[in-house]
């Protein structure tokens, strides 16, 4: 279990530094770029990938199932919030699915699963 803990706080800094050090690279452009994006998503992609290494595939099919969840409950949120208040909440511009959600943020939702797995571990659920 301490391996586990050691492990899940280090995912979590990672990706956190991963964040900061895209927000650094990325900070004086005004548009979407590619490069940017890699930058962001590819420090909290490894560590997944490292953590499936260490701790076997159910840490993968979390990602993976984050990922579904994640990117399903979004579009279902926005859909409903701009059926009743016929507003939209937020509006993605690119590889947008009806402007509720976007193909891009499909990494967020997994890596914010595995890094809630984590946290709900350290503070013993």
């Amino acid at each position: 279990m301490d391996k586990l803990i050691f492990w899940g706080v280090l995912f979590i800094f990672i990706d956190l530094a991963g964040f900061y050090f895209a927000y650094l690279y990325g900070r004086k452009t005004k548009e979407f770029r590619w490069r940017e994006y890699i930058a962001i998503t590819i420090f909290p992609i490894i560590g997944v990938l490292v953590l499936t290494y260490l701790f076997g595939a159910k840490v993968f099919a979390l990602f993976i199932a984050s990922c579904i969840v994640g990117f399903s409950l979004e579009y279902i949120l926005g859909l409903a919030y701009h059926k009743t208040l016929n507003k939209k909440l937020w509006e993605y511009k690119r590889l947008s699915i009806n402007g509720y959600t976007s193909l891009l943020s499909i990494p967020f939702w997994g890596v914010g699963g595995v890094a809630f797995w984590f946290l709900g571990k350290l503070i013993g659920l």
